[in-house]
């Protein structure tokens, strides 16, 4: 028996859960079987579409193939130290934003003063729940960060006094 660990600190912290890893995977092919079927759906159309549909079909599709990135990198790279939590809800972030952004600027051209508070209040909700979710996980990388450092700090040996340093008794 040792007193070091038989493993490194990176290969302590850098492996999925398995309810992570389907996570990842239920995200990836969600995402790519939305853009496909919207993209799918855009290719057989019989009419020009409006520019506005096209501008959202593109977004749809743009955000799916991002989900589906996001899941096939987090799956193929190791470690993460939360990473994929950084990366995720970034995405997650923006999309908000876009969608937000979007119903908004429908709201203000298309609807009425109902439509706009209504689009303002659920995409503030939105961009809120992601904004909070990104600082939650980048305090947690952090956290791991810091383990990582310790768990190394640790396993290092203590070097004992300088060569040119008298001992202490």
């Amino acid at each position: 028996m040792t007193d070091r660990p038989g493993f490194t600190a990176d290969h302590v912290l850098r492996d999925m859960s398995p309810a992570r890893r389907v996570g990842h995977v239920l995200a990836g092919l969600g995402g790519l079987a939305t853009a496909v079927l919207v993209g799918a759906l855009w290719a057989t159309e019989p009419e020009p579409l409006p520019a506005r549909t096209q501008v959202a079909f593109a977004a749809v599709i743009v955000v799916g193939l991002a989900w589906a990135g996001v899941a096939g990198w987090a799956l193929g790279r190791r470690p993460l130290f939360a990473a994929d939590r950084v990366v995720a809800a970034g995405l997650a972030l923006c999309a908000s934003t876009l969608v937000t952004l979007g119903t908004v600027a429908i709201a203000l051209t298309q609807g009425s003063g109902t439509e706009l508070v209504a689009a303002v209040g659920v995409g503030a909700a939105l961009v809120g729940a992601a904004g909070v979710a990104l600082a939650r996980a980048r305090a947690h990388r952090r956290a791991l960060l810091a383990l990582r450092r310790d768990l190394e700090a640790a396993r290092r040996p203590d070097p004992g006094p300088a060569p040119d340093e008298p001992r202490r008794s």
